[in-house]
């Protein structure tokens, strides 16, 4: 690893390069007995671990194992001494082992786990759930609840043998050999003989109906909670195609005998790629309804990706974490490509893109790969998800398409069922193509930052003669230069330009001007393209073949604030034939903001049909202050043929317009039944915006635990809206401690609109406190963001006060002149 920039914001002073856990055995089987006892949210185990020792005279075993009650330990059937810590279990052997010698090591426990194991019961505030208890090891939570040599370079092979009251029914890993009945509770016996990261050891219990189908040979089942049986086909009917299409463009055939998915409720990501068994969100379930602009493909595409990238080739260690995520970012996108086509596929990398930068402005930048970090969740984030994906799009493109493909092949076959690190993966393309790939991964995914390109150009009609001059201009914390070779397209004839110094000139000979040149027409670089060209080039933009030019052209014209840039998007908008573009002219229109701009969305909201573009209509009315643009949300949010989602978008920006009809227009929509309570928790985000007390009251009311989790969380982002607010604060500090995660961020996201610094001491309990890793991270960012905030505001003070003792002092120097001068008259 050779980074030559860190980055910036993302490590903390005492942090120190994380390297590869070491164990001093090999983790060849984990076979585990357990049973739950859903009441106590309790569950013992006993488990039976096969190592085999990787040095001679092998004294110790170390396990790791988080608040467990430790009830007997064995080795070799034989009872031994331990020490336990609360999260290392020691055992010493009774005679020493040498290498390559194998141990079976037993332990007997019990335990009430806080992380790793969750317990969904219905309870008096939510009688309506169905009964599930689920797993969730990564990163490293299945210490909570199975003693195991717990990082992602340790792999093996697994048996679960799960017992559970008799309604209930078990997902796990590999395949089920039995069911076995047991009074009032039944066991189900599985195996997974293939070996995997103990991090993708689970189980879900619950309440489930289940559909089955095959594929390839592969047994595909699908679980979701009894009642919901309609939602199985909409949510998972592509996953056959999605697995030939995965095995077709790796060459490498799905390695599994069985792929399940599992539904359960309150889950706190999107998914999690289990070996063989994926567990998802239940709120991945739609009706038709939703169907009209809501899709479960990508996050199951995405999912189903990790069995081969995460699962059958894991990443050595949290710090290459990219080799797991981009991959599969990248390898939804390409079934997006393969599923809806080219436009599709490039429009959402280009939102990888924005997503990326967002973090990027907003919080940090750092390498792809670093190892400078303190928890391994930190590293989850648009860094190792759609930059990392952005990158091997690049890859892709400047190796061309079918060497790829021999590449991902060879790296899956040659790593299967094993580690694999970023070098890896680096040496497998150099030898597929040839080609040293050294620089490409220093500066990509050694480096932090990214390339930014400024554009422009001019036309010499005498010499028939085209200047192009570019310009990186990226920021410090990325490499001076970039070697970029940029494609441009001109009066329809393609040329390649290459980038590597900090300004460069390049000329063309033709005929006529261009109405407009199109950079980096098929998005091929991972890049940011700044468009200095004319406004008339700028509006050509908006005509090209290229959706990717479209849509940079349609970003630059939300710069100028002219009546023919807005006549130029609306009719844009109106022949538009892909529904991204019309949503960044939308956009557009929404930051140009002048009548003008309103008149123009006003005219093409009953045109545009597509729901995804008409969400971005009725966001950016949100813009205008007007009764005009009030009464058109309002009919859109009453109009029952509108999507869900459409309607929750006019819901916020209604309550944006301050108009006099919205409160009760709001309040009226908060128990309209929508996916995901898409349609209430827009009306709540509207009632914010108001920053009344009558709609405060309502927001402080729907964070109580008996509303559903979707809008308690967003009832607790709604409270940034109401500073230096004594109930906000008590409220906040309440939620901070609520057992639910979501409800727990939500707070984190109030907290950064209010920006308050009375807010530091709940900020630093958060980071003290929560079980959870990735609230502990943004509750020390957001601490370090409000005392950076503060001293900027105090050397703004302290520049006021200077500047007000200057402009004294000159007032006095003229005072004293004017005094000499009267003196001397």
């Amino acid at each position: 690893m050779k980074p030559f920039q860190e980055g910036k914001n993302f490590a903390f002073p005492e942090y120190k390069p994380q390297y590869p856990r070491e164990y001093p055995v090999k983790l060849k089987h984990v076979k585990a007995e357990i049973k739950l006892f859903p009441e106590k949210k309790t569950l013992t185990g006993a488990v039976l671990l096969t190592l085999e020792s990787k040095r001679d005279m092998l004294k110790t075993v170390y396990l790791d194992a988080v608040d467990m009650e430790i009830k007997e330990v064995k080795v070799d059937g034989e009872k031994r001494e331990y020490i336990y810590d609360g999260k290392n279990l020691t055992i010493e052997l009774p005679k020493s082992v040498n290498k390559g010698k194998e141990v079976k090591v037993s332990v007997i426990y019990e335990t009430k786990p806080v992380k790793g194991v969750y317990f969904i019961l219905p309870d008096g505030n939510h009688p309506e759930r169905t009964l599930q208890i689920y797993t969730q090891g990564e990163s490293e939570d299945n210490r909570y609840w199975l003693p195991l040599l717990d990082y992602p370079n340790v792999k093996s092979t697994s048996e679960l043998l799960i017992s559970v009251p008799k309604n209930l029914i078990v997902v796990s890993n590999g395949e089920l050999l039995e069911v076995e009945e047991e009074g009032t509770f039944k066991k189900y016996h599985f195996r997974m003989d293939k070996p995997h990261s103990t991090y993708l050891i689970s189980f879900a219990a619950g309440e489930f109906s289940v559909k089955n189908e095959e594929v390839d040979g592969v047994k595909l089942e699908y679980f979701v909670p009894k009642g919901k049986e309609e939602f199985i086909q909409r949510s998972f009917s592509k996953t056959p195609d999605m697995i030939k299409f995965f095995s077709d463009y790796t060459g490498v055939k799905y390695p599994y005998k069985k792929y399940s998915q599992v539904t359960v409720s309150e889950f706190m990501y999107g998914g999690m790629e289990n070996i063989t068994a994926t567990t998802l969100t239940e709120t991945t379930l739609h009706d038709e309804k939703a169907h009209m602009d809501f899709r479960s493909e990508p996050l199951v595409a995405h999912e189903l990706a990790h069995q081969w990238f995460g699962d059958l080739v894991t990443t050595k260690d949290w710090a290459n974490i990219w080799l797991n995520e981009s991959f599969a970012t990248y390898f939804e996108a390409l079934y997006t490509r393969k599923d809806l086509g080219n436009e599709e596929f490039l429009y959402e990398m280009y939102q990888n893109l924005d997503s990326y930068l967002k973090e990027y402005s907003k919080r940090y930048s750092r390498p792809i790969v670093t190892r400078l970090y303190s928890m391994p969740e930190e590293v989850f984030d648009a860094h190792s998800y759609p930059k990392g994906a952005l990158v091997l799009h690049m890859l892709k493109n400047l190796v061309g398409e079918e060497k790829f493909r021999e590449a991902i092949k060879l790296y899956l076959e040659r790593f299967k069922f094993s580690n694999a690190d970023t070098e890896d993966f680096r040496k497998v393309v150099e030898e597929v193509t040839g080609k040293d790939m050294e620089k490409f991964f220093d500066y990509f995914i050694y480096n932090a930052g990214h390339p930014v390109i400024s554009f422009s150009y001019s036309f010499d009609p005498e010499k028939k003669l085209l200047k192009l001059s570019f310009k990186q201009k990226q920021g410090k914390d990325s490499p001076e230069t970039y070697e970029l070779p940029v494609e441009v397209l001109i009066n329809n004839k393609k040329y390649v330009f290459n980038l590597t110094d900090k300004e460069q000139i390049f000329y063309v000979k033709t005929d006529k001007k261009p109405g407009h040149v199109c950079v980096d027409p098929e998005f091929k670089l991972f890049r940011v393209l700044e468009l200095e060209t004319s406004q008339e080039d700028l509006i050509n933009n908006l005509s090209c073949e290229s959706i990717v030019c479209r849509v940079e052209g349609a970003r630059a014209l939300a710069k100028k604030r002219s009546n023919k840039v807005v006549k130029a998007l609306k009719e844009a908008m109106l022949k538009e034939r892909f529904w991204g573009v019309i949503v960044e002219e939308a956009k557009a229109l929404g930051e140009i903001g002048t009548d003008e701009a309103l008149n123009a969305l006003l005219g093409v909201e009953t045109k545009i049909k597509h729901p995804k573009a008409r969400r971005a209509i009725a966001s950016a009315l949100g813009n205008f202050k007007e009764e005009r643009a009030a009464e058109t949300l309002i009919k859109i949010l009453n109009d029952e043929n509108e999507s869900y989602y459409v309607r929750k978008e006019a819901a916020t920006s209604l309550g944006k317009t301050r108009y006099e009809k919205a409160f009760e227009v709001l309040r009226g929509k908060l128990n309209v039944p929508s996916h995901n309570y898409s349609i209430p928790s827009g009306a709540l985000l509207g009632l914010s915006e108001l920053s009344t007390e009558k709609s405060l009251e309502i927001i402080l009311e729907y964070t109580s635990k008996e509303k559903p989790t979707t809008l308690r969380a967003t009832a607790t982002q709604c409270l940034g809206q109401y500073p230096s607010n004594k109930k906000v604060y008590d409220k906040l500090k309440e939620l901070a401690k609520d057992e639910n995660f979501r409800v727990r961020r939500a707070v984190l996201l109030a907290i950064e609109t209010l920006m308050d610094p009375k807010l530091l001491t709940l900020l630093e309990t958060m980071y003290k406190t929560d079980l959870d890793n990735r609230v502990k991270r943004g509750a020390r960012e957001l601490s370090r963001k409000i005392k950076e905030f503060m001293e900027k505001g105090a050397e703004y003070k302290r520049l006021r006060e200077e500047l007000d003792k200057v402009k004294e002092e000159n007032r006095r120097i003229l005072d004293k002149i004017s005094y000499l001068e009267t003196k001397g008259t």
